[in-house]
């Protein structure tokens, strides 16, 4: 230990040593008040609490010896007068509960007893009490007051765990009333609920009467319904049945064969009849859901491959510019296409087409099954692509507008740093004028876009959606100093004083860049057009 922190290690041990002394002190005083009272009992807890947080303290334990002897005294005095009275309860209770607080004293100081006259008061009510108490808790048993039961002979195990056969008449009840609330449910076929409360019974104490077999005549009742259900078509009941069976026992004779069927069997059927009607998306989705629960169910696996040919939707997209569109049909006709292919959407199939205006989609408003021009074009352009449906993106406005540049002359002051002759600092400011100045960008953009089903020239959908984004900055300039010695001004009373904590934001202005990037305009206007037309794509379902 270094010598110059000894001090600080004598004042920390004598601080220790003068508080535990204080501690001391004041228990013993406390607990003194206390036995003046005749208090023992309490006088004997407060000095256990001590002792239990710091042990070896002679005098606490001189004391606690003294108060602990004193209440062993005054409480055999007590249960001598239980035992006149003849109060058996009372007096195996007050030993019980002595007993407990010598055991609890001799911890910490050693040799205290309870006399032998107490002692044998004690034995002769015991073997009294525990009679009365036995045959209390039969005849509660033979009423079938289980709970009252239970209190009995829980009683007597606290004195007695191995009095004749009060573990076993415990046991009964605490086990019983469930037991027959179980036989109650298993006769209302609740069979899962019977099975509960046995199994609850079974966790507990697995030998129990006959409560092993019950539980698997509840499981095998509950697999005996499924089954029922199952051979009636009821699939739904069945369902939950086998389930109910599997979550107990997975393995339990061809549960988990007879739940996928149950399960799997009416969405099966209902997708081969959706197949027939062309519903094919439907059907796919069906049996995609089979396969994600089961893996496999009879065909369900072909039958989704069938679907999903009959499902595919391809889709050509054409977008159409307007003058000064400066390529935004290109960009948006990229993005939608690039967004549905990372969805992974098993049906929408993507063609990029034209941006030429002399598509007959341009101009379309519902085109016949008899517009040749549009049949052609179809056959030419996109042969052999099995398109269902044309989307079509018209820009109908795209404006990008830069407004006209606010200038503002404001004030500050420049300060420098001059040296004197004799080496010293010395602060001169000068008043001067800089400029800050004001831009704005506006984009305003409104396009519609349709989705025309080719073979009957219906339009499937349209929308015109409109967007306008804005975007402004603020820079200062200044040409005749260094920008970083002027500072803001501020006016009290009359008086103009630079602006200390305004000096940051004022140099911040001075390095912005004078230019606005438009192109972040761009993308969140295209951003917002984008999903609204993809997500609109996604949830179309040609079959509804």
């Amino acid at each position: 230990m270094k010598l110059k922190n000894t001090p600080k290690y004598f004042i920390a041990l004598l601080l220790i040593i003068t508080f535990s002394c204080s501690v001391k002190n004041s228990t013993l005083k406390k607990g003194a008040e206390m036995e003046k009272l005749g208090n023992f009992k309490q006088a004997s807890e407060l000095y256990l609490g001590v002792l239990y947080r710091k042990q070896n303290l002679p005098e606490i334990e001189n004391a606690l010896r003294r108060s602990a002897q004193l209440h062993i005294s005054e409480t055999a005095f007590t249960i001598a007068n239980k035992n006149e009275k003849g109060d058996k309860e009372g007096v195996v209770n007050e030993y019980y509960n002595l007993n407990n607080f010598v055991n609890q004293v001799n911890a910490f100081t050693k040799n205290l007893d309870i006399d032998q006259q107490t002692k044998a008061i004690y034995n002769k009510n015991l073997d009294q009490y525990l009679v009365g108490q036995y045959d209390l808790g039969i005849k509660y048993l033979s009423e079938q007051k289980f709970r009252e039961a239970e209190d009995v002979f829980k009683d007597i195990s606290r004195f007695n765990p191995d009095y004749k056969d009060s573990q076993k008449q415990l046991s009964i009840a605490v086990n019983e009333p469930v037991y027959l609330k179980g036989v109650q449910l298993f006769g209302e076929k609740k069979y899962i609920s019977a099975h509960e409360k046995w199994n609850e019974i079974y966790n507990r104490e697995p030998n129990y009467k006959d409560v092993k077999n019950k539980l698997q005549q509840a499981l095998n009742e509950r697999y005996k319904e499924g089954s029922y259900y199952l051979m009636q078509e009821n699939f739904k009941e069945a369902e939950l049945a086998f389930e109910q069976v599997k979550n107990i026992n997975n393995n339990y004779l061809d549960v988990k064969n007879l739940y996928k069927e149950a399960a799997s069997e009416p969405i099966y059927r209902k997708a081969i009849k959706d197949l027939k009607k062309g519903k094919c998306r439907t059907a796919y989705l069906e049996l995609d859901e089979i396969i994600k629960r089961f893996d496999a169910y009879k065909n369900s696996d072909e039958l989704k491959s069938e679907a999903l040919v009959c499902a595919e939707y391809p889709i050509i997209v054409e977008s159409f510019k307007i003058r000064n569109s400066n390529g935004f049909e290109n960009n948006i006709q990229n993005a939608v296409i690039e967004d549905i292919l990372a969805s992974k959407n098993p049906f929408v199939k993507i063609i990029k087409g034209s941006n030429d205006i002399s598509s007959p989609y341009y101009n379309i408003s519902e085109i016949s099954t008899n517009n040749l021009q549009a049949k052609r074009y179809i056959q030419n352009s996109y042969f052999n692509t099995n398109a269902k449906a044309v989307l079509t993106i018209h820009i109908n406005q795209y404006q990008l507008q830069e407004n006209p540049v606010r200038v503002y002359d404001v004030n500050g002051i420049e300060v420098n740093k001059i040296k004197s002759r004799s080496g010293a600092d010395s602060i001169v400011e000068k008043r001067v004028v800089y400029k800050e100045y004001e831009k704005r960008s506006t984009l305003q953009s409104n396009i519609t876009y349709r989705l025309v089903e080719i073979t009957t020239g219906k339009i499937l959908m349209q929308k015109t959606i409109q967007k306008s984004e804005e975007k402004q900055i603020r820079y200062a300039r200044n040409n005749n100093s260094n920008y970083k010695l002027i500072y803001p001004i501020r006016t009290i009373a009359d008086r103009i004083m630079r602006d200390e904590s305004n000096y940051k934001n004022l140099q911040t202005l001075f390095q912005t860049s004078d230019q606005i990037n438009n192109q972040s305009l761009v993308d969140i206007v295209l951003s917002d057009f984008r999903k609204q037309i993809v997500n609109e794509i996604l949830r179309f379902n040609p079959e509804e």
